[in-house]
């Protein structure tokens, strides 16, 4: 935080420390299970307040065109393969081959 209010991430990630390094250590069972899906799911936030989503205007044109048979195999491979990535990055990037992190 630079000044004044901090910003949503910043806000994200002190929650987040919060849970990964007070709540986790300092409980167990399911309270600790929770605490770790709570901070994992701020961390996803965090990626996409960073990234932002990825751009699927064109999902159901190119849809309707592997339907229709008329789709270039190659880039329909490109195109949903990049949404995939684009995806993992925000919700796992451990997920990611090495060349995609």
């Amino acid at each position: 935080m630079k000044h004044g209010i901090p910003s949503t991430a910043e806000l994200a990630a002190a929650v987040r420390e919060f849970l990964e390094q007070e709540v986790v250590p300092a409980t167990a069972g399911r309270l600790s299970f929770h605490a770790r899906v709570a901070a994992n799911v701020l961390a996803q936030i965090e990626r996409e307040l960073q990234s932002g989503l990825p751009d699927t205007s064109g999902d159901a044109e190119m849809c309707a065109a592997i339907r229709a048979g008329t789709a270039d195999f190659t880039q329909a491979y490109d195109a949903i393969r990049e949404t995939v990535v684009a995806k993992l990055r925000i919700s796992n990037p451990r997920h990611l081959l090495p060349e995609d992190r």
